[in-house]
This record gives C-alpha cells, sequence and structure tokens, in this order.
C-alpha cells in the first residue's frame, strides 16, 4: 500500500457492527460510518498481512447496552463460516441467544464472542460425540458452552 485508507460500511457494502483484526479478537471496536477503519499503509505493506472481520451486533431487549456479536472460529482465516456455525437463534423476550456449533466427535472448538458487557468472551466448545455439536449459550451476563 503506498497511502493511507479510510474504510467505512457503506464504502463496502456493510453494515455497521463491530471490527477486529485477525491477529487479536481482543482489541473489538465499534465499526460504522461515523466510526470508519482507519488502515495505516506504515502497517500493511506489500510484506505485511492486514485483515480485518466485521460482525452485526444483536440486540438481546430494548437495552442497547445487552448486545453480542458472533467473532467466530478463533485463529481461523474464515472466522465464521456456515459448516462450522449452523444456527444462531436470538430470544430477545428472554435475553437469551443459542449458537449451534458443528464439528468433529471430541473436537474442541475456541469460540470468540463480542458481548457489550464481558467484552471479547472465548469459549472452548467440546463437540459431541451424540450429534456432532455443542451450543454457544449467550446471556445478558454470561457466555457458555453447553
Amino acid at each position: 500500500m503506498r497511502q493511507d485508507y479510510t474504510v467505512s460500511p457503506s464504502m463496502i457494502g456493510g453494515q455497521e457492527g463491530v471490527i477486529w483484526s485477525y491477529d487479536n479478537a481482543k482489541a473489538v471496536r465499534g465499526f460504522s460510518d461515523a466510526a470508519p477503519l482507519d488502515v495505516s499503509s506504515t502497517k500493511c505493506d506489500n510484506l505485511t498481512v492486514c485483515l480485518w472481520y466485521v460482525s452485526p451486533l444483536v440486540q438481546f431487549s430494548d437495552s442497547p447496552k445487552a448486545q453480542y456479536a458472533l467473532l467466530g472460529e478463533w485463529n481461523k482465516w474464515t472466522a465464521v463460516s456456515q459448516q462450522r456455525f449452523i444456527s444462531i437463534e436470538t430470544d430477545r423476550q428472554n435475553n437469551r441467544a443459542t449458537i449451534t456449533v458443528q464439528g468433529v466427535s471430541g473436537e474442541t472448538v475456541p469460540v470468540v464472542i463480542y458481548h457489550t458487557t464481558l467484552l471479547s468472551v472465548t469459549v472452548s466448545c467440546r463437540i459431541s460425540a451424540v450429534n456432532g455439536q455443542a451450543k454457544v449459550v449467550i446471556t445478558i451476563s454470561n457466555v457458555v458452552c453447553s
């Protein structure tokens, strides 16, 4: 890259949410037209891989403080895929979301969730021998895998 760039959701046909770099799921920040991503040519040059992911924030209830975003599988180039995350169900009435993770029996999948109260949370999901799945359950106060 020869110059710095500023990227916003409307420029890429995307939606607002959160953004983070592939190498740091702990440094999550808002991403909107008012809060664009600044890409530095000194950091992202011909010898450096620069990759960012964007996820929408999902609201649990009427409170904008109760939101989560699926950041995906840590340490994968494709953090969220239909083969791995087969369903996301948000129950706004009960302030609960359930994400179904698919995998090989006995496999442990590190799943990262951004939570507006808890920030970045990584849960280790052990895939069941019974159905080849695990469930990430998100509430307004906790993120667990069962």
